[in-house]
């Protein structure tokens, strides 16, 4: 389970914010907005410059919220050959069914 370690109270274009991870070992990452529409889209980077990125949609009844995760980098091959796209994709799942639950509790 990943938390905010440090964070500004409001993201927006260039803020950066920490994250406490757990993959096996427990680790901080630093991460800095790289694209931000409100309430549109927010994208984010970390040192290894991968985008984590939140669209939102507005549909009937609420938003559709899609996760993405962009292996566009010349060294992905290596986190793709250790199994990281199932791992994220395990991880962006279970990420919108939280996201999901707290809005609609």
């Amino acid at each position: 389970m990943t938390s905010v370690k440090n964070a500004p109270e409001r993201l927006t274009l260039g803020s950066t914010f920490s994250m406490h991870m757990k993959m096996g070992l427990g680790y901080v990452t630093r991460n800095r907005v790289v694209q931000f529409q409100e309430n549109r889209s927010i994208a984010w980077h970390h040192f290894a410059l991968f985008v984590w990125r939140y669209d939102l949609e507005a549909v009937d009844g609420g938003t559709l919220v899609t996760e993405s995760f962009n292996y566009d980098r010349p060294w992905a091959f290596v986190i793709i050959a250790l199994g990281f796209p199932q791992r994220n994709r395990t991880a962006m799942e279970g990420t919108l069914q939280r996201l999901a639950t707290i809005v609609t509790a």
